[in-house]
């Protein structure tokens, strides 16, 4: 009988089966999150409860991530729920403790639990198969109208249909396309360098164009913006001027050529909507911020408090979000809380670029992930300057995990 058999029959759980269970959940939390909520809440608790059995049952209990990130994310998610004793909204503050706590939790899992050259294959195929499917979920939305997983309907715009996928809105899959279309060409481009076989490097390179076609009906300035600021990181990593020249020039020529419509979103005043409106959401949030400097409303009761403390009263988009994640933060815990969680970041990407430094010092072919990864989560970072990415429970759990993911990566 093999150890394994033994520790589960002797009551005790063993710490190999049960990490290796944690990461199933894993598995099943990124494959489930972009269509089934059910699901990917079930896989979460199923993994949590695994790591936390896999750690009480190993003799190291250390979770591998340098210990001032740890400090500071600890301290940052202590100053967020300490916000409910001053939260304007109690009941929403409780909620919003449990969404932090719980992205927190999925970055610390992954971070901690992928340990194996396989375990991160296994979650590649994963990875590229979820993306597969989204793809074409999204072209079977745009020819009959609904996807094929949800059921959703595109949506209709001054600029045509906009593609959505099995998301909620647009928003979302240009911010799931923008956190996946850099590891999927650096994916490839790492299969072209270790000389793999070329169905797999030019597969990969389809796959993405496809993805980024269907960026470009989701008709999202702000993702576009935001793709193109995490491509600007990189082509600066890397000191490639030429590439960074041409491709500066390409997104000019490209904004040349595209429809009015997709550059311009009028309203019914014949303004530019989207700019006039987050003049007005930002404004809402610069407000609550002066009036609660240092303790904000309470961490997730902006959309119940922000009214309050709205000096100007337009009548534009109420009850809205920020639409700007940072503004957002600030106005819910305070100056403090939008301080930590940055230091945190800092800190952190910080602590992966001396890593993947090293990899490249050696070069090895194995930095172009993470770097891929890196660049997808600064995208992100730029996205929430404009959108709500950074508070929808999808967005942040595909953030959140993807950066646990380069702690792994960066070894």
């Amino acid at each position: 009988m093999n150890s394994e058999n033994k520790g589960k029959l002797s009551g005790r759980l063993n710490p190999d089966f049960a990490r290796k269970a944690g990461l199933i959940c894993l598995l099943v939390l990124w494959a489930s999150f972009s269509f089934s909520s059910a699901l990917s809440e079930i896989s979460f608790v199923a993994a949590l409860l695994f790591w936390l059995g896999w750690k009480i049952s190993e003799k190291s209990r250390q979770i591998r991530l340098s210990k001032a990130v740890l400090v500071i994310l600890g301290v940052f998610l202590g100053w967020c729920a300490l916000s409910i004793f001053w939260s304007e909204a109690r009941p929403q503050s409780a909620r919003g403790i449990f969404k932090i706590a719980q992205q927190v939790m999925i970055f610390l899992m992954t971070a901690d639990m992928f340990r194996r050259a396989e375990e991160l294959k296994n979650w590649e195929k994963i990875f590229i198969g979820m993306f597969l499917i989204t793809i074409l979920d999204a072209a079977f939305q745009g020819f009959t109208g609904k996807d094929f997983l949800r059921h959703i309907a595109a949506q209709s715009s001054g600029a045509g249909i906009r593609l959505s996928a099995s998301f909620k809105t647009y928003g979302l899959l240009g911010c799931y396309l923008i956190l996946t279309l850099p590891v999927i060409l650096m994916g490839a481009l790492r299969a072209w360098k270790l000389k793999s076989p070329p169905a797999l490097s030019g597969g990969l390179f389809i796959l993405f164009l496809a993805g980024s076609a269907v960026l470009f009906f989701t008709k999202s300035r702000g993702a576009f913006l935001a793709f193109a600021a995490g491509f600007i990181f990189l082509l600066f990593y890397f000191k490639n001027w030429r590439l960074f020249f041409l491709a500066a020039l390409l997104a000019a020529g490209s904004f040349a050529i595209l429809p009015k419509s997709m550059l311009i979103h009028l309203d019914a005043e014949r303004k530019e909507q989207s700019l006039v409106e987050r003049y007005y959401l930002w404004d809402r949030a610069v407000s609550v911020i002066r009036a609660k400097p240092l303790t904000g409303t309470g961490i997730n009761t902006y959309a119940v408090a922000h009214q309050r403390y709205d000096t100007t009263k337009n009548w534009r988009v109420k009850n809205y979000y920020a639409h700007n994640g940072y503004l957002q933060l600030a106005a819910e815990t305070g100056l403090p809380g939008l301080f930590l969680f940055l230091v945190f970041l800092l800190c952190y990407f910080r602590w992966i670029f001396s890593r993947i430094a090293q990899k490249r010092r050696d070069g090895s072919s194995a930095a172009l992930l993470p770097l891929g990864i890196l660049t997808a989560l600064i995208s992100f970072l730029a996205f929430a300057m404009v959108d709500t990415v950074l508070h929808n429970e999808q967005a942040a759990i595909t953030f959140w995990y993807l950066l646990g993911q380069t702690a792994y990566l960066s070894l």
